[in-house]
């Protein structure tokens, strides 16, 4: 008997985290589908005891459109990206009144019932989905970013402990900044090649074909990791049950549940992460899925006592 531990972060963003490429129009279906995946999920996770991390974008916070201008940093410590679609500042002025008028940015009631449940972190994603390795970002703009998603979760009386960066973007600076501000822990990437920290334009081809390849087939190792330090990093990314490789995913999820065996044998950690839009479409489809992770974790749970953590707790830290 050994032990280890089971992380699950979920990077809970809304239309914030696509917006630079997705519209209501092309993925709204998907917000709305995850918007009614996530207290499925939380009531599966409080029947079986499962924690999890909600690294939330701070947007997703507000109730209204005044709340949210409101809360945002000056225009002067806003980010100016080279590519000006990746600016969700771009977009405020299609935003609608108050999340009953767009749930697609608006969130207050979900954030809220997350916090409600046993076990469950919210964490941040950043203000506005700040992308820290694109060009035309500083690190004051990061700054004042954070600050202000901050400010908004102690309006709400959250303290963020963990911090998941969106596109899993980062460096040693924008680690440096969170420190500061009392934010403990951080999502870091897997090690080989085709996980590491990039711009988007270096996510090339051939680095997402080894990523797909790489969750069907457990090719590159069990990305686990030894829990104590600020970086609990993924282990693997929960792939969809959708489209052309709904038909490959009992096979993902085989990969997921060796790694987490191999965890719990050796006393290691693993972390598995989604965005509640991926189960957005066929939701009964991947709740199924998720299911049959939980039940594989009570498993090894009972057998070597693996227990369920979020990011914040990591390595038994309160």
């Amino acid at each position: 008997m050994s032990g280890g531990e089971l992380v699950l972060s979920l990077d809970f963003e809304l239309l914030w985290g696509v917006r630079d490429h997705a519209t209501r129009e092309t993925y709204g279906k998907n917000i709305l589908g995850g918007r009614a995946a996530i207290p499925r999920m939380l009531e599966s996770f409080d029947r079986h005891g499962i924690q999890a991390t909600w690294a939330t974008v701070g947007a997703v916070f507000c109730a209204s459109r005044e709340e949210l201008l409101d809360a945002l940093p000056p225009e002067e410590l806003r980010p100016r990206y080279t590519h000006p679609a990746l600016s969700n500042y771009r977009y405020l002025d299609e935003i609608g009144l108050d999340e009953a008028h767009d749930p697609y940015y608006f969130g207050a009631t979900l954030v809220t019932q997350i916090a409600s449940c046993p076990g469950q972190e919210i964490a941040t994603h950043t203000m506005s989905h700040f992308y820290c390795l694109e060009a035309g970002a500083s690190i004051e703009t990061f700054a004042a970013d954070i600050d202000a998603a901050c400010q908004l979760a102690a309006n709400r009386g959250i303290k963020l402990r963990s911090i998941v960066f969106p596109r899993n973007q980062y460096a040693a600076p924008h680690l440096a900044v969170v420190r500061e501000r009392g934010i403990k822990r951080y999502r870091g990437n897997q090690s080989a090649w085709p996980y590491r920290p990039s711009a988007g334009a270096n996510q090339t081809l051939p680095r997402r074909m080894l990523r797909l390849i790489d969750a069907h087939t457990g090719m590159l190792g069990s990305h686990l990791y030894f829990p104590g330090t600020e970086n609990v990093p993924a282990s693997h990314f929960l792939r969809p049950c959708s489209g052309r490789l709904a038909a490959y995913h009992s096979r993902h999820l085989s990969v997921i549940e060796s790694a987490m065996t191999r965890a719990a044998q050796t006393g290691a950690g693993f972390h598995l992460w989604w965005h509640p839009h991926n189960f957005g479409v066929d939701m009964e489809a991947n709740l199924r899925g998720l299911e049959r992770i939980i039940t594989h974790y009570g498993q090894l749970r009972d057998q070597y006592g693996m227990k369920s953590l979020t990011m914040a707790g990591s390595g038994g830290s309160k």
